[in-house]
């Protein structure tokens, strides 16, 4: 059952990595659309590259809810994994335990960087049973077989095993590490259930005492929340084999309908000197890290504003390219606010000459941007349009009929409207008040700056901005926002003076 035309959705293409190329999203019921992403394993501090991921899902669910659609979102946490029993016997204390802390830890990071709560969040040691139910209903498919207490996933006895990495069998087993074992078939079969270790978690279960393999946990907790047949199912692009393939192959397996998703979402690595960032190559930020020594919102542009199936190359031109457009749009934002408290904008005013023009420009930007969300979630094309519409209020500023009127503050209006609603409803950036964010960029770059010993002098542009935000945060009594503007300024090399005609600068 698909949306149908009579649906008030509006269309949406998406690249569906099970079939390799941009698809109309259908769902399966109208209005209505199941998502499910798979969230990190809880053996320490996330990496950036971990939030990135819960990023774009985020990006994903704020969209298809903007759109109208009634969305039931699931993130898993798996919390139990050899690398949390490792972690476990490292800081001596159970494996629950670390799983659960870093729950937590996790979940700080999200709160700081933005993200909305999914629907359900899940972990793997509350679905036992729901796991157990899964794996007997394969082996009573004839899908899989138990050898000493293991139960092997039979991929001989799956049709189509490789259809999502899109690869034969042959150069799956000659191109990937498997783990080949005697008691297996099949090089390729994958562990449904493993026999318990000493001093190992185990739960109880048909075959004798064990846990889970990795794969399967996601099939039963999708199952158990979202039903046997999904819309869209995110991920690294890491995962696409073995971990998605085998999802698919134990699912339909299970239920016997096929497709299991019906669009596969991947995002790209986050790249440090050209190669993937990963705990196991030792070239990780930590989430933390950057968002203590930066900020959400700083995170939320820089992941976001690369388009999700592109590799991000992290580094300090990235940094400053974010920094830069980040400014860009306060700027703007600021000096709408100026405009907004030097003149009330009236909803039932007919704006005429360049204001008027403005706010056709706004309209057409917001057509635009959503155009650019609609066709695979091009965030780039998105931000392009609105910094676009930013570079003609900036242009409407400087015309003699741009006075404060209540002509110019409903353009203002308008366009913090487009910030915060277009940009800031669906990439979570334009939110914040003006003067706090140019304050939180001095403060990073002055930093930055004092971190690299000196550097190129600031830009009058860039502080003219800082000198306007300063002077907000005046009017509304924010001494301390206020005072850290000028030590910001003066850290990188700029007097400020107050007078009776304003404030001037100078350089150092």
């Amino acid at each position: 059952m698909t949306q149908g035309q009579g649906s008030s959705i509006r269309p949406i293409k998406v690249t569906n990595t099970l079939s390799g190329k941009k698809e109309l999203l259908e769902t399966r019921f109208p209005g209505k659309l199941s998502m499910y992403s798979c969230g990190p394993t809880v053996y320490g501090l996330i990496h950036i590259g971990n939030l990135r991921a819960g990023l774009v899902s985020d990006m994903l669910f704020r969209y298809f809810r903007k759109v109208g659609y009634d969305v039931t979102y699931v993130r898993n946490y798996t919390d139990v994994d050899d690398k949390i029993i490792k972690r476990a016997n490292e800081e001596k204390i159970p494996a629950d335990e670390v799983a659960r802390k870093y729950i937590q830890e996790v979940e700080m990071d999200y709160a700081v960087s933005g993200m909305l709560s999914p629907t359900y969040k899940t972990t793997v040691t509350d679905h036992m049973p729901e796991i157990v139910a899964l794996i007997e209903r394969i082996i009573s498919n004839g899908k899989a077989y138990v050898v000493d207490g293991e139960v092997f996933f039979s991929i001989a006895d799956f049709a189509g095993y490789g259809k999502l990495s899109r690869k034969p069998i042959e150069d799956l087993i000659a191109g990937m590490r498997v783990d080949v074992r005697e008691k297996k078939r099949n090089p390729l079969d994958f562990s449904l259930w493993k026999p318990a270790k000493p001093g190992e978690p185990s739960w109880d279960s048909p075959w004798g005492k064990g846990r889970p393999g990795w794969h399967i946990e996601c099939s039963a907790m999708a199952s158990k929340w979202l039903g046997d047949q999904i819309d869209v199912h995110h991920g690294g692009e890491d995962l696409v084999f073995p971990h998605h393939e085998n999802e698919i192959a134990q699912s339909e397996a299970a239920s016997g309908h096929a497709p299991f998703v019906r669009y596969w979402l991947h995002h790209a690595f986050i790249n440090m000197a050209k190669e993937k960032m990963s705990k196991s190559l030792g070239n990780i930020i930590t989430a933390r890290e950057f968002l203590t020594k930066y900020s959400g919102e700083l995170a939320r542009f820089m992941f976001l504003s690369v388009h999700y199936r592109s590799p991000i190359e992290f580094g300090d031109e990235a940094l400053e390219n974010a920094l830069v457009s980040l400014h860009r749009l306060y700027e703007a934002k600021a000096r709408a606010a100026e405009l907004l408290r030097q003149g009330r904008a009236r909803a039932d005013l007919r704006a005429e000459g360049v204001w008027g023009s403005f706010l056709a420009s706004c309209e057409k930007a917001r057509a635009e941007i959503d155009d650019c969300y609609a066709n695979d979630f091009n965030t780039a094309g998105a931000l392009g349009a609105v910094f676009s519409l930013i570079r003609e209020f900036n242009r409407v500023l400087q015309e003699p009929q741009a006075a404060a009127t209540p002509a110019a503050a409903l353009g203002a209006a308008e366009l913090v409207r487009v910030m915060e609603e277009e940009l800031g409803g669906v990439l979570g950036v334009g939110r914040l008040e003006a003067s706090k964010a140019l304050a939180d960029i001095a403060r990073v770059r002055a930093e930055k700056l004092a971190a690299a010993g000196g550097g190129a002098r600031i830009g009058e542009e860039e502080i003219l901005g800082l000198i306007q935000a300063r002077a907000e945060a005046r009017k509304a009594k924010d001494f301390s926002k206020s005072d850290q503007i000028r030590k910001d300024l003066e850290s990188r090399g700029v007097l400020i003076k107050d007078g009776p005609s304003g404030t001037t600068w100078s350089y150092k």
